[in-house]
């Protein structure tokens, strides 16, 4: 009886353990954190997209109240992996107009000039070295 039990706990721990290993395995990550500002006004709620210049392996955050960001490249775990980056900038502003007849008529605009929404007009790239980097600055200009 008491190698039974013994044969089923290690029968468990072996499947336990095995599970751990399985799916897709992620390279490794580093720190990319930082801030976000407008004419020296931290951004918030704003995405910051990393579009990497080679490979698949892409990166995004939200600014928090006082524009600082955290990027995370994994669902499972935070930074960014070692490379170039290609960056965007997007916030997206929803006023209330007024309501007439029931109907909230509301209005969509840019929280941030629109040349920095896409990479492809933004300017903006940063490489992340092998240390990471945690005082990234995106200084955005609306001139």
């Amino acid at each position: 009886m008491k190698v039974h039990l013994l044969s089923l706990c290690g029968l468990a721990c072996a499947l336990a353990f095995a599970g751990c290993n399985s799916g897709p395995q992620l390279p490794p990550t580093v720190p990319a954190e930082g801030i976000v500002t407008l004419d020296g006004t931290p951004v918030s709620d704003a995405t910051v997209s990393f579009i990497a210049d080679v490979g698949t392996y892409n990166a995004t955050a939200v600014t928090g109240k006082d524009g600082k960001f955290a990027m995370k490249a994994f669902e499972e775990k935070n930074g960014v992996v070692v490379g170039s980056y290609k960056v965007e900038i997007n916030k997206t502003v929803i006023e209330t107009l007024g309501v007439n007849s029931g109907e909230t008529s509301v209005s969509i605009k840019y929280g941030v000039p629109k040349k920095y929404t896409t990479f492809g007009t933004s300017g903006l790239t940063i490489a992340i070295e092998k240390s990471g980097n945690k005082e990234i600055k995106f200084e955005l200009k609306s001139k």
